[in-house]
């Protein structure tokens, strides 16, 4: 296998043709019931995916798993093309789900959500196995889940480590999130080689700084709170916590939206702006790959969303509505 991205970004070329397009999305959306939207579905290149989903007695549920298992065969195929520093970029990549998986399994746990609830809010496109995911969300507290994963040897582990006694020395889950943050863009700073995953990196960080200052607007200002590695040092991201977004202006929005989903919302185009363009500009490298998994990542959040209004008999367009905002 390669350890560059010219083959890696020819066979993900052809995967990014298989994902739905327009059309297909509209027709989902334009499906009058539940039992119809899988059927468009099983029309498409999810068929594999959706057998249990038409059983008796199936729900969302079942096509919660259809849609992860989709994800994890597409992420895992994408690994699978390759080798040495290509592999170990792209391993950094997928590890983005990882770090949401690890904020889901520390909210469920702190909220006492129950390993049944958080196993199910899991996204299975990241790199840490199965089993020890499971073992982190059945665990009873944050310390415990922070030891399942350091057994494992991943990566995260530290980050993990860190956000817990972080949570532990002030009880707020931000505190915990942010320090999951900083250790994830700090592994994955070290691991890029390729100049467009940096500046795609960057842009992450400025994102992500750009929403906790907005979580954090009105408090004191907290230094311990700034994602380090962004376009901004501590002191711009103090001048970003009082609202001045003058050093990355592309991130203005999400401190000027009025709730936190508009922020959010403007977070996502702001990265997929990104990924776009260092799809064009950056042909032979990472580019390609970010630009692809970005678009599958949202396909399947797109089908969830259709597949939960079509489930509960909502008005297309109140779901269409929330597909495309």
């Amino acid at each position: 296998m390669p350890d560059d991205y010219s083959y890696i970004n020819t066979r993900v070329r052809v995967m990014r043709t298989k994902l739905l397009d327009g059309r297909a999305l509209d027709a989902a959306l334009a499906s009058g019931s539940y039992q119809e939207f899988l059927r468009v579905l099983s029309e498409t290149d999810f068929a594999a995916n959706l057998r249990e989903t038409t059983g008796e007695n199936a729900g969302l549920p079942e096509l919660d798993r259809a849609l992860s298992q989709n994800l994890f065969t597409t992420s895992q195929r994408v690994l699978g093309f390759a080798d040495g520093e290509a592999r170990r970029e792209i391993e950094a990549l997928l590890m983005k789900w990882d770090l949401v998986n690890l904020k889901t399994i520390a909210r469920g746990i702190v909220g006492g959500q129950g390993a049944e609830k958080i196993l199910g809010s899991l996204i299975p496109g990241g790199t840490i196995k199965p089993a020890a995911l499971q073992t982190a969300a059945q665990s009873s507290d944050l310390p415990s889940a922070a030891a399942a994963l350091s057994v494992t040897g991943h990566p995260l582990a530290k980050a993990l480590r860190d956000a817990v006694n972080a949570y532990g020395s002030t009880q707020r889950l931000l505190d915990l999130e942010v320090a999951l943050d900083q250790g994830y863009y700090k592994h994955t700073l070290q691991v890029a080689r390729d100049n467009s995953l940096k500046t795609y990196l960057k842009r992450e960080i400025d994102v992500t700084n750009a929403l906790i200052a907005r979580s954090s607007k009105g408090q004191a200002l907290d230094p311990n709170l700034f994602v380090a590695g962004g376009s901004l040092d501590a002191a711009g991201y103090g001048r970003l916590a009082a609202g001045d977004a003058s050093g990355v202006p592309e991130v203005a929005a999400i401190l000027e939206a009025p709730t936190l989903e508009d922020a959010e919302v403007a977070a996502r185009t702001v990265l997929d702006r990104s990924t776009r363009t260092l799809s064009v500009s950056d042909s032979e490298g990472v580019g390609v790959i970010l630009d692809f998994l970005r678009r599958k990542e949202m396909e399947i959040a797109k089908l969830r969303l259709i597949g939960r209004g079509k489930f509960y008999d909502l008005p297309t367009d109140q779901i269409r509505k929330e597909v495309q905002p």
